[in-house]
């Protein structure tokens, strides 16, 4: 993650909250049994921003300000009316220790079970129906020279393979239509997208016994990540074309990922590395408390312990 040199994600036990002072209280209690500060005489909980993320979720950004200049980013999640987690975004150069014990995050916790390749019937629970997608950038936009993109497909697979646009053309495009989901809580009904199943560039490169995760890199620096299973759903694709054209750079040309019932967040655009893994690693969003599959029929907006 650009400028940061790591993210320490705290789960809490629901605690209740009523409003932001209180939250300021309870992080700066989280802050005294979690953080220590050396050389730093004193800090400052600043509030920046909240948002709802659906009906169930809300997401508070603080900043703390160490000394009046540098500052650590603090997301604070709310469930209803409880306080789940509180995630600190460490910059670079930055002099703080973690005091409490680091474990790492193990996605088993969230029972995904087998996983269910597919939406369901009318707007998902949390969401509201919008005319026009909002277009996120958090990254920036970047500039791709098609005649030198490629797409890699690598990791634990039998045959690794690095993919040009013509290349996935070759492969044999499919029309999708679908609803497309973002986690904020938005939806758009009926996206016309068209492109090249996942499953059929699994079967390319046989991905071995064990494969449980499949890690995805962009051109901008973004990354995801999604459970393996989730390949195999019908309409989840690497896009070429929305609505009948190639895809606009907005929105991820000259290739994107498209998994319709995961929330939008892990159909990553201008995608150059797809990596099939046994083990799960946490891409950006995911490294900030989003769930490690996104479902959105089951409302998995943020991780759950």
């Amino acid at each position: 993650m650009k400028g940061i040199s790591k993210v320490v994600d705290c789960p809490v036990e629901g605690l209740a909250v009523s409003g932001v002072n209180e939250l300021r209280d309870l992080i700066s209690r989280v802050i005294a049994r979690v953080l220590s500060f050396q050389g730093i005489h004193y800090y400052d909980i600043v509030f920046e921003s909240s948002e709802p993320i659906g009906y169930t979720h809300s997401l508070h950004k603080f900043r703390l300000f160490i000394n009046g200049r540098q500052y650590i980013g603090i997301r604070a999640v709310v469930r209803g009316k409880k306080l789940i987690r509180i995630l600190f975004t460490i910059p670079i150069g930055t002099d703080v220790e973690i005091k409490s014990r680091v474990g790492k995050y193990d996605p088993v916790i969230e029972k995904l079970g087998k996983g269910t390749c597919g939406g369901g019937e009318g707007i998902p629970p949390g969401q509201v129906y919008i005319d026009i997608p909002v277009v996120y950038a958090i990254l920036g936009v970047p500039r791709v020279d098609v005649s030198k993109w490629t797409l890699r497909v690598e990791g634990e697979v039998g045959n690794a393979v690095e993919l040009s646009l013509l290349d996935l053309y070759k492969l044999g495009v499919v029309d999708v239509e679908t609803d497309f989901h973002c986690v904020t809580g938005w939806s758009v009904k009926s996206v016309k997208f068209a492109g090249v199943p996942l499953a059929r560039i699994a079967e390319l490169v046989v991905p071995k016994e064990g494969v449980n995760w499949v890690y995805v890199e962009g051109a901008d620096g973004y990354s995801t990540v999604f459970p393996y299973i989730e390949v195999y759903a019908s309409d989840a694709i690497v896009a070429l074309e929305m609505n009948g054209k190639p895809l606009d750079v907005l929105h991820g040309y000259p290739a994107r990922l498209v998994i319709p019932h995961l929330y939008g967040w892990k159909s990553a655009k201008w995608i150059t590395r797809m990596v099939f893994t046994r083990d799960y690693s946490e891409g950006y969003w995911e490294a900030l408390g989003y769930h490690p599959r996104g479902m959105v029929q089951l409302e998995e907006r943020f991780k759950t312990r």
